[in-house]
Order: structure tokens, then C-alpha cells, then sequence
């Protein structure tokens, strides 16, 4: 079997909020493993994480990736108490959403 491994692009980010550098390394880590076994060429990644000062909130982090490949866009959103637990969220999602990709 014969695999080509593409390279991903460098990932844009946008944040609001207090987002530390290595919240911003995880969802890095999070979106590339998520799309690792993607086989169309993904054009740009763009993510933004969120986090909302209102204590009231039940899901006041909120984590946002967008995806462009050539022929298409996924996008994929998660909402949690705390950015980390958005994080796994979305690459759950992302993951999902990459699968059919890969099966299309």
C-alpha cells in the first residue's frame, strides 16, 4: 500500500480572550491530527478560540476551525466550559467530518 503524506498548511489563528500559547499548541495538534489521513490538498486552515469573561455562562470557551480543499470546505465548532475540553470536542468533529472526505 502506498501512502502520500501532503504537508498541511500553517494553521491561522484568531483568538478573543485569554488564550494562552499553549492552548493555541493544542489546537494545533488537535486540527492536524484530526486531518492527518485527509487525501485531498487542504489550501488553508483557519481557527479561532474564544473565550467569553461572562462567568454566568455554562460554555463560555468556543473553538472554531474552518478548512478549505480544493473543491470544498469543512467547518467544524465546539462549545465548553473550558478551551481544552472545546479543543477535544472539536477534533472529534473535525475528525468526523474529515472521514467523509476520506470515503468521498
Amino acid at each position: 500500500m502506498n501512502s502520500t503524506i501532503r504537508a498541511l498548511p500553517e494553521i491561522r489563528f484568531l483568538t478573543s480572550g485569554n488564550v494562552p500559547e499553549a492552548v493555541r499548541d493544542a489546537a494545533r495538534r488537535a486540527v492536524r491530527g484530526a486531518l492527518a489521513e485527509v487525501s485531498a490538498e487542504v489550501t488553508s486552515i483557519r481557527v479561532t478560540l474564544s473565550v467569553l469573561a461572562d462567568a454566568s455562562l455554562p460554555r463560555p470557551a468556543l473553538v472554531q476551525a474552518i478548512v478549505d480543499f480544493d473543491g470544498g470546505r469543512v467547518r467544524a465548532q465546539a462549545a465548553a466550559p473550558d478551551l481544552p475540553e472545546a479543543i477535544g470536542l472539536l477534533e472529534d468533529r473535525l475528525s468526523v467530518r474529515a472521514a467523509f472526505l476520506r470515503a468521498g
